[in-house]
């Protein structure tokens, strides 16, 4: 079984090749997120980790909650927390920008799984919960 890592996304994306019992060839493509804690605040940390991982739908619908006030009703996780709104936004937007030109592996391999079905993973992952937008 061949692997490689492909660097032109963001997060980078490992792409095993294998093959089926009866020799037909595909390819599994795994994310490489990146799990740190980068803030104590739960609200400030979920947006750095989505900003950092290319979650462009989530940082968008973010700003968008955040913007309209609508944190309390709308923000899976969130507890109430005080925060500095346009500190929040400026960061969820520079992370906007820095990510409007990357590809992720969801988009580039269209690989059965987007970007929301992620954040559960990252959850697992952290194992701490996110605050996150539903997308319906």
């Amino acid at each position: 079984m061949k692997s490689y890592i492909d660097i032109e996304t963001i997060p980078n994306c490992k792409i095993e090749e294998d093959k089926f019992e009866w020799g037909e060839p595909y390819d599994i493509h795994t994310p490489i997120f990146i799990f740190k804690k980068f803030s104590t605040s739960k609200l400030e940390n979920s947006i750095i980790l989505f900003g950092e991982n290319n979650f462009k739908q989530q940082l968008l619908s973010l700003y968008n909650v955040i913007i309209n006030h609508e944190e309390s009703e709308k923000l899976e996780n969130y507890t109430g927390d005080e925060f500095d709104r346009k500190a929040i936004l400026e960061l969820i937007n520079s992370f906007i920008k820095k990510n409007e030109s990357l590809i992720a592996p969801w988009e580039k391999y269209h690989i059965g799984l987007a970007e929301y079905d992620y954040v559960s993973y990252s959850e697992r992952q952290t194992q701490e919960s996110l605050c996150y937008v539903k997308i319906q």
